[in-house]
């Protein structure tokens, strides 16, 4: 019995153990990974999901109101009356009871198209509803492409400090052997070490630097912090170094065909249009239908019975009813004024959108352009300073300088390289955002 218990908490030790590392392994993720869990879980789009649903839910209701309204009625009444008798002239209270019922129909025949139009301007905001989701998503995934390379480029620049802190440890190492064997100063040695010390600040304002991106990152995503969060790095050894620059307006002009706040303010210009011709509507007279059927019961009729007296008091009822505004203390004028207001103000506001957009693509366009430029003179920079530092190492070996021009040299590798590693990610998120005006999707 003992050893079989035994091999149960081995198995369940194990199960729970082969979960752990399956959970820790799990947390490694990709850019759509982390992209996907920020769409899921951000309060924003999940907040514009449910508004674009009432949207939906009151274009349903708008729709039925094409249909006839039906209701029922029974009502049951108690009276008490004073008869005076015509034979003896006294005075007498009697109690009554009736019963009666009704069943109504009223059905809208005519209203200035006032049904028509509200029902093709509820579908035109519940489809700005859904674009405007859209435009909240596309919100969340620049920021998620933001971040995600900022955590790229400091866990990258995490790993070239301890290499530089390695490479100049090294060095240290070289100078204090120098120093002890007598052909170097103590003076330069001191900067050798002031320089290692350095390395060691720079390693730190970078580990630094990532973990507060990895913690925004996990908060964009909606995630409580943990240690075990990291993400997949992707193979960023081809840059788009050949793609050319588009032409802004080019871009611009695809972009008004797919971008969603166009499609959106586009939409809400339309609705605020027909919104004008529903408060015209209140200029219009409306025709009615009106059906119905009636019936009673009362006590005081004891000849008949109740299903009698239901039978004979049954009466059906069918109307039009035309109803002509005439006056109506300037509401309906009033109505269109506003209405009307609100439709320019939706036009402005498409133009606002459309603006704001052309600005945007051609700002990305020109940051991608400078970016571009920037690494490629910082390439070129980083390799004239790494030729220089190899051959500065070399004569630092053989004596023929000293340990303040070999820092000076080590200071310009390590500076063309920060600049160097700096463009590289960003030529790579300006073409990353180009792609995202075009219509292409982000991937790594």
């Amino acid at each position: 019995m003992g050893k079989t218990m035994k091999r149960i908490l081995f198995i369940l030790f194990s199960v729970i153990l082969g979960l752990s590392i399956q959970e820790l392994k799990a947390q490694e993720y990709t850019f759509q990974q982390c992209l996907d869990q920020a769409l899921t879980k951000n309060l924003t789009v999940r907040q514009q999901i449910l508004t674009t649903s009432l949207k939906e839910v009151n274009l349903t209701q708008v729709q039925n109101s094409r249909f006839p309204s039906v209701d029922a009625n029974v009502r049951q009444q108690y009276s008490n009356v004073d008869n005076q008798s015509t034979l003896t002239g006294e005075w007498s209270r009697e109690g009554t009871s009736s019963t009666s019922g009704s069943v109504n129909a009223s059905l809208n025949l005519f209203s200035g198209l006032r049904i028509k139009n509200s029902i093709d301007q509820a579908k035109m905001d519940l489809l700005s509803g859904k674009a405007d989701v859209e435009v909240q998503k596309e919100t969340i995934i620049l920021q998620v492409l933001d971040i995600y390379l900022q955590l790229l480029y400091s866990d990258e620049q995490v790993n070239n400090s301890k290499s530089q802190l390695d490479l100049i440890k090294q060095q240290l190492d070289l100078a204090k052997a120098k120093m002890e064997a007598g052909s170097l100063s103590r003076a330069d040695y001191l900067q050798v070490e002031a320089q290692y010390f350095s390395e060691q600040t720079t390693l730190t304002n970078a580990e630094n630097l990532y973990e507060s991106n990895r913690i925004s990152l996990m908060q964009l995503m909606e995630m409580p912090v943990n240690k075990a969060f990291s993400i997949k790095k992707p193979d960023l050894s081809n840059l788009p170094l050949t793609l050319v620059t588009p032409d802004s307006y080019d871009l611009y002009l695809r972009a008004l065909e797919i971008k969603p706040q166009i499609e959106s303010a586009e939409l809400s210009s339309k609705s605020a249009e027909v919104g004008v011709r529903i408060a015209k509507a209140g200029y219009l007279p409306s025709l009615s239908l009106d059906a119905g059927i009636t019936t009673n019961y009362t006590d005081r009729v004891s000849q008949l019975s109740f299903s009698s007296q239901l039978n004979h008091n049954l009466t059906p009822a069918l109307g039009l009813t035309l109803s002509i505004p005439i006056y109506k203390q300037g509401s309906t004028k009033a109505q269109v004024s506003s209405a009307m207001i609100q439709s320019d103000q939706a036009k402005i506001q498409l133009q606002s959108t459309q603006n704001q957009l052309r600005k945007s693509i051609e700002n990305a366009c020109l940051d991608f352009s400078a970016s571009l430029s920037k690494y490629q003179s910082t390439s070129s920079q980083y390799q004239s300073s790494e030729a220089s530092y190899e051959v500065a190492t070399e004569r630092f070996s053989r004596g023929v300088i000293n340990t303040v021009d070999l820092l000076y040299q080590k200071t310009s590798v390590i500076q063309a390289q920060s600049a160097l590693l700096q463009a590289k990610y960003n030529v790579l998120y300006a073409s990353k955002v180009l792609d995202f005006y075009s219509g292409k999707e982000i991937t790594f």
